[in-house]
């Protein structure tokens, strides 16, 4: 049960306006003595106290309330981001009021749940153009943590595309590796890290082929085109896989095929979740730096500074897998 300025009054053997005063800051208004506001602070932090967020939007203050908007509870990637946000949620005393879409597609259905409570701001957590959904919103401070509209009003923090693209290419050239093939999947992420990567391949004087799937499960992405690739017995040196988990359905389908990895071909992910590292063979990816995109969107709610685009460098983790 919540606990309530009467609880506190009661407690304590005080009217619920003395604790009223101390809990809004203006007890010295009325004369109330500093061993009276410390008793009231301490009963109330003991109890449990936490200001109602109505109350306080009433009142024009900060309701340390912010909303989270996940485009797809089923990626991992945005589980990590997820933990770090409940950690700066954690270490700047904010709640957070989470919602999302199914299948990546936006719903205002789906956000009904952030209309029942007053925000001091809105992180989003997926790359899309679509806006529209947004609107409903335009009047809170907003951060997406991926690539945006250019229309949209956010702050968008990316990882660097083309930096990470160069670091996969010139980290596969390295090795001796040539005949490489991207794997894409259909989200808004894939259609800039595509290109991305054939002109980092094309700068380098690389032949880079590139194939779409329009599976929406990122393993079976990779479990298909892999397939489909030796059935065709492609040539090729190096898969490039937009996201780690497509890189994991190429290691199955080469695995049941007998191919050694990365002796006669080399894999590649992205964005680093943790069962990057833990699968069989450990797989080379680009990870993404959490903890600074989410500090960036956390900072862009508590201090807004209007709308651009902050793009940060990826770090290259080469593992077994080339």
């Amino acid at each position: 049960m919540a606990v309530g300025q009467k609880q506190i009054a009661e407690k304590l053997g005080v009217s619920i306006a003395l604790v009223s005063r101390v809990l809004s800051g203006r007890a010295e208004e009325i004369g109330i003595t500093p061993d009276t506001i410390a008793r009231v602070l301490k009963a109330a932090k003991e109890m449990g106290y936490v200001p109602s967020a109505a109350a306080l939007s009433l009142k024009g203050k900060s309701t340390r309330t912010i909303g989270v908007v996940v485009y797809d509870f089923n990626d991992p990637f945005f589980g990590a981001l997820i933990q770090q946000i409940q950690i700066q949620a954690h270490e700047h005393n904010y709640s957070l009021v989470l919602a999302g879409f199914l299948n990546r597609v936006p719903d205002k259905q789906d956000l009904q749940s952030l209309h029942k409570h007053t925000m001091d701001g809105l992180i989003v957590l997926g790359s899309d153009t679509e806006t529209e959904w947004l609107q409903d919103f335009s009047h809170l401070p907003t951060a997406r943590i991926g690539h945006g509209s250019a229309e949209e009003h956010s702050l968008k923090i990316t990882v660097d595309e083309d930096d990470a693209a160069r670091q996969l290419v010139q980290h596969l050239i390295a090795r001796g590796r040539e005949n490489m093939i991207c794997i894409c999947g259909l989200l808004p992420a894939h259609r800039l890290r595509q290109p991305a990567l054939e002109k980092a391949a094309s700068a380098a004087g690389i032949r880079m082929t590139t194939i779409v799937s329009e599976e929406k499960d990122p393993f079976a992405v990779g479990r298909q085109v892999t397939q489909q690739l030796l059935d065709a017995a492609v040539d090729t040196g190096a898969l490039i896989c937009n996201m780690d988990q497509i890189a994991m359905g190429a290691l199955h389908t080469l695995h049941n095929a007998n191919i050694n990895v990365p002796e006669q071909i080399s894999v590649t992910g992205f964005d680093d979740i943790p069962a990057a590292a833990q699968f069989i063979p450990p797989i080379t990816t680009i990870r993404q730096p959490i903890k600074e995109i989410v500090r960036l969107a956390f900072q862009a709610i508590i201090e807004p500074g209007g709308s651009q685009t902050v793009y940060l460098p990826g770090e290259l983790i080469a593992r077994a897998t080339t």
